[in-house]
């Protein structure tokens, strides 16, 4: 299939006006140092929905934990969802979420609950599969990754919406590096580490991603800002660490025997690219990058398409 580039000069010119004169040189190195960091326009993927659109919806497709927010087409015949849980244990689990209703819950085609692999539930192939902001949830990447090509036809493509930590409310985490990676898998993690749940718990923020790109923007004008909001915070934060040091105490033992959800990843375009090239030219998976496209300003995520060899 052919996609829209990461970066079509045409647009990043049109887009931005302070750019117009720019050689195609100039808007290269331009982009490379600034635009891509500044989160400006550089290709036809402007939003969510622009990616959407690039998955043919006449094809089978399996969708992955839509729960009531589905991207694809769900009542067709050909779209299928799997998700951890059944409908009614996530009505259960989410009755008392204002920001979910119970009651627009997509039907669940395969229940994972109790399977570590996609093809001991799933008997069908897939031409394509979608994920919005479920992978940064899994607490193996690798093991994930692997079950979604095994339902996947040779050549097909995985698309996948995910959170830039910087916009969201894991702003003052750290990003993930390969070796959490490797080491998720090499311990066979099944649920959400005692580190990610606490973290959750005492190292998140507001998910304002506009107010986090203002930040960004201040702090390249004056570096000292960001580094006085993450000291602000860091503050803040210690003082409820140490008043609350029993609760987690007991958390991290909790964690250990149950499953409790959280952002196990935290990734930007770039880092995510990276550690997908390393996974790939190391054979711990077969699928390598398709396309990245970063993420815009004003925006908390951004789109990649893998393809499966």
């Amino acid at each position: 299939m052919n996609f829209p580039l990461e970066i079509n000069l045409n647009i990043y010119k049109n887009q931005n006006n302070h750019l117009s004169n720019m050689s195609n040189d100039e808007l290269i190195e331009h982009y490379s140092f600034y635009g891509c960091n500044e989160g400006l326009i550089s290709t036809a993927i402007k939003n969510r929905h622009d990616f959407i659109g690039l998955v043919p919806k006449d094809k089978m497709i399996l969708e992955i934990g839509p729960l009531c927010f589905p991207s694809m087409p769900v009542g067709q015949s050909n779209v299928h969802t799997v998700d951890y849980f059944s409908v009614d244990e996530l009505k259960e689990n989410y009755k008392n979420d204002k920001n979910i209703d119970i009651n627009k819950i997509c039907n669940v085609t395969y229940v994972l609950k109790n399977k570590t692999k996609y093809n001991e539930i799933i008997p069908k192939i897939f031409d394509y599969c979608f994920s919005s902001h479920n992978i940064e949830h899994v607490p193996c990447l690798i093991t994930f990754l692997n079950n979604v090509s095994s339902i996947l036809k040779s050549n097909s493509y995985f698309f996948l919406c995910i959170p830039d930590y910087r916009f969201c409310f894991d702003h003052f985490r750290n990003p993930s590096n390969i070796f959490e990676i490797l080491d998720s898998y090499y311990n066979n993690s099944d649920k959400p580490s005692p580190v990610a749940h606490l973290e959750s718990m005492y190292l998140t923020c507001h998910n304002d991603s506009v107010r986090h790109w203002e930040t960004l923007d201040n702090s390249i004008k004056n570096i000292f800002i960001s580094i006085n909001e993450n000291k602000t915070f860091l503050n803040t934060q210690k003082k409820k660490i140490i008043d609350e040091i029993e609760i987690i105490k007991k958390k991290y033992q909790t964690c250990k025997t149950e499953y409790i959800d959280a952002h196990c990843w935290k990734f930007t375009p770039f880092s995510f690219h990276n550690i997908i090239d390393i996974l790939y030219q190391t054979k711990f998976i077969d699928f390598q990058i398709e396309r990245v496209y970063k993420t815009l300003k004003g925006s908390n995520e951004f789109y990649v398409i893998l393809k499966k060899n």
